[in-house]
């Protein structure tokens, strides 16, 4: 078994080393549409989703035609947000995470020189920097009253997060690169809760729809 497996290793690394690798970088910008996994809405509330803003830096290696190796950096907004409707006032209740986040993604390509179809699947590894929770309350559609909190930190709060990033979309050739359109799906593996934490397990999750610019440099 360790003989196949030096093997293997071997020959990707003569793989890698013969293949002409392409380097490009690039950014990109979009939203989230994210909750809590596990999540349970306050008596006589509906759970909904919260909307937050997804921007990053990204290095992807080309080391064949078909196949890349992506990562970069992100500043990605999470959370979870709860509705409830009295009479004819609404109140809308939201947790809002941000997150600095390091994805580590294979990518396939496939198809011509000027249009590319591209699948992404690999772990992201996130940092809870800070967030806030909000309240709105709102009559026959006109906020009336709305607070917003910047959220503190406890012990109790697990601040890393790994999970698992999918994801699919297009590339076009434009100038000496390439504009992309991507939805992801993130699915966190950690409770934002620690083990210590008396508060239920929650998760991450949320599905992304970006569009960036990748520039060849080499």
């Amino acid at each position: 078994m360790k003989r196949l497996l030096s093997f293997c290793l071997f020959i990707t690394v003569v793989f890698i080393a013969k293949a002409e690798v392409g380097v490009e970088v690039g950014a990109k910008a979009g939203f989230n549409i994210a909750h809590l996994r596990k999540f349970s809405a306050p008596e006589n509330y509906k759970k909904r989703v919260t909307v937050g803003s997804d921007i990053g830096a990204v290095l992807r290696i080309n080391v064949h035609k078909n196949f890349a190796v992506q990562t970069g950096i992100e500043f990605t907004q999470k959370g979870q947000a709860w509705k409830r409707t009295i009479d004819s006032a609404k109140i809308v209740n939201k947790q809002v995470l941000n997150y600095i986040q390091f994805p580590v993604l294979a990518v396939g390509k496939v198809g011509s020189e000027k249009v590319k179809g591209v699948f992404m699947l690999g772990p992201y590894f996130a940092y809870w920097a800070g967030g806030y929770t909000q309240e709105a309350v709102s009559v026959e559609k006109m906020t009336r009253d709305e607070s917003h909190e910047k959220y503190l930190f406890s012990k109790n709060d697990r601040r890393f997060d790994v999970g698992l990033v999918t994801g699919a979309g297009v590339n076009v050739k434009v100038g000496k690169g390439w504009i992309e359109v991507m939805a992801r799906h993130q699915l966190g593996f950690m409770s934002i809760a620690s083990k210590k934490s008396v508060a239920p397990n929650l998760f991450n999750c949320n599905f992304n729809l970006s569009v960036g610019y990748l520039y060849t440099i080499k």
